[in-house]
């Protein structure tokens, strides 16, 4: 059962084992391979040493470091981290090394690493240009990871990651959309697309910035899109159908954007992350200015500590230049 829970758990996991003052590849699971674009009999048993160093920023050495950090009286260390793997872009990430345990003659580390590459990309790219929403879209045309940069978003998040994405774009603008969309993933580079957008009974002309993202296997990853210009039609509302259900299903949309919009400014996690860009500060930068661990502003800007404790809060504030109030409202 163990076995089955690493194999196919959603993050890349590598587990390294020390002998002799040399680190080898003990085992990594389906993740992994499909980040890295190595297969499990290029990897198992070989030192890490050994292991191509492509790019400018090779990961083995991180992991290498990470796993060098890590002691009985550390048993974990944390990295945020470009890195580079042969014949692929430069991608970002968050890796984690964890001490899993030891016998008398050697000992394993886990290292967890979460490919972020598209979340900096929007976060770099929207910066200075004080966009509306940013987004992340499927192959499937699933969206998720729906963030509003100019107050909360007016609809119910959840009921629009359900939707097909292409129910947003207005008829006429279908086939073009979609059409740029593969130029896109095909060419592999970012690109501009204009289009009216469709939400409900109300009308946006769009324009944004999209971006494809692969795994280090070469499949594809998700579009990451960034709306920069988001201007409402006039008449729309006459113009747009009424949700499917009539009065009592736009009563119910309506509850759900009331909920969305209550729900949106409580999200500290959202708000640290949008204060840290606007100070251009990485994790690892804040970390080191707060002297708080790496893994508690990772988890702190992930959602993960909802309400850190106070004096944690006011270094991390400060830093910011704002108040503990002003990103978590259980200190108002």
């Amino acid at each position: 059962m163990m076995m089955d829970v690493f194999a196919h758990a959603p993050d890349a996991i590598l587990i390294v084992r020390a002998f002799r003052n040399k680190r080898f590849v003990y085992a990594c699971n389906e993740a992994f391979q499909t980040l890295t674009g190595f297969k499990n009999e290029q990897l198992i048993g070989l030192e890490l040493a050994s292991l191509p160093c492509a790019g400018p920023k090779p990961l083995w050495p991180i992991v290498e470091r990470l796993c060098a950090s890590v002691t009985r009286r550390n048993p974990e260390a944390f990295a945020e981290s470009p890195f580079s793997l042969s014949g692929h872009a430069l991608l970002f990430g968050e890796l984690h090394a964890k001490r899993m345990y030891e016998t008398a003659d050697d000992s394993f580390a886990m290292i967890t690493i979460r490919d972020r590459s598209e979340h900096k990309w929007i976060e770099d790219t929207a910066y200075g240009r004080d966009p509306f929403v940013s987004m992340l879209l499927t192959n499937a045309g699933t969206l998720f990871s729906l963030r509003g940069y100019r107050g909360p978003i007016r609809y119910d998040r959840l009921e629009l990651s359900r939707m097909d994405c292409s129910r947003f774009i207005v008829r006429q603008d279908r086939a073009r959309v979609l059409e740029g969309l593969r130029e896109l993933q095909s060419d592999r580079k970012s690109g501009e697309i204009r289009f009216t957008l469709q939400l409900f009974r109300d009308r946006y002309r769009i324009h944004s910035i999209v971006k494809p993202f692969f795994h280090g296997d070469g499949s594809f990853k998700c579009f990451a899109i960034l709306v920069v210009d988001m201007q409402p039609v006039k008449g729309a509302f006459a113009q747009a159908a009424a949700p499917a259900g009539g009065t009592d299903a736009a009563k119910a949309g309506a509850a759900d954007a009331a909920k969305a919009e209550s729900a949106e400014p409580a999200d500290s996690a959202y708000k640290l992350r949008l204060l840290m860009l606007e100070k251009r500060l990485t994790v690892t930068q804040l970390a080191e200015n707060t002297n708080i661990s790496l893994t508690t502003i990772s988890n702190i800007r992930n959602g993960k500590i909802s309400k850190p404790k106070r004096l944690t809060a006011e270094l991390i504030a400060r830093q910011l230049g704002v108040t503990p109030s002003d990103i978590w409202s259980a200190y108002k």
